[in-house]
């Protein structure tokens, strides 16, 4: 896909990963409308850029501003070429400490609004226009104290892999901790409950954000970073396998 002059909506803009996609996008000759509720971020991510877009202010968390976003939006009369649902929102809480607040602030983000603005710009997009969505190995492994963010982000890549069969173009990535930002800071406390050696697996968000541009131009429909977490995938199956088996034996009644 070339780049070069193509309508791009991209959430979470203001910081993070969202930030680097639209250096890059820019540096791409895309024409940006860069979505967050941070207004000043979103303003200063705006300004640094060589083509400056058209900021959206928008806590997608909000059903409503949600709505409100996508009416805006379609009245413009602007088509699209590409829609990037890049922002997200962690959580570590293990079950007994999460609230119903926080189940859903949680799937609002993660996988309610990205769902909502797949829906309602679609129709606004062109034929050959591409869906982004920014996945987690969360959303495909499992591991301590996310089971809520997990479950967001396994929404998420069904649904990517759904409307994929239903003809629209897709990328889905599917990516581990990305270095410094909130979540992965979060995360590596060692009373969140995860393992040491996933938070040494993070990847620099220039890194994630150049791999993405890359897999955009290429018109691949899957990203997967880093690039031997397949081996981790098939470990893990392995183990829960194993696990299940164990737990099968231990039922069994004593002969």
């Amino acid at each position: 896909m070339n780049l070069a002059n193509k309508t791009v909506l991209l959430t979470g803009a203001a910081r993070g990963l969202g930030r680097e996609l639209a250096y890059l996008l820019d540096r791409e000759g895309c024409s940006l409308y860069l979505v967050d509720r941070d207004a000043p971020g979103l303003e200063a991510v705006n300004a640094s850029l060589t083509h400056p877009g058209v900021t959206c202010l928008c806590d997608l968390g909000n059903p409503a501003q949600r709505r409100r976003l996508v009416a805006d939006l379609t009245a413009s009369g602007e088509w699209l070429d590409v829609v990037i649902n890049c922002a997200g929102i962690g959580s570590h809480s293990r079950l007994a400490q999460m609230t119903l607040d926080e189940v859903e602030r949680v799937m609002q983000i993660n996988a309610l609004a990205p769902l909502e603005l797949v829906a309602g710009l679609r129709p606004f997009m062109r034929p050959d226009g591409l869906v982004v969505n920014i996945g987690s190995v969360a959303g495909e492994l499992r591991l301590p104290s996310i089971g809520l963010y997990a479950a967001s982000k396994a929404a998420l890549h069904a649904f990517t892999l759904s409307v994929a069969l239903e003809g629209v173009r897709t990328l889905l990535v599917i990516l581990g901790p990305l270095r410094g930002t909130d979540f992965v800071q979060s995360i590596a406390h060692p009373h969140a409950g995860q393992p040491g050696w996933y938070r040494r697996l993070d990847v620099p968000v220039e890194t994630a954000g150049r791999h993405i541009v890359q897999a955009m131009r290429r018109g691949r429909s899957r990203l997967l970073l880093p690039r031997w977490y397949p081996i981790i995938f098939f470990l893990a199956k392995l183990l829960s396998i194993a696990a299940s088996v164990s737990r099968s034996i231990g039922r069994s009644p004593h002969v």
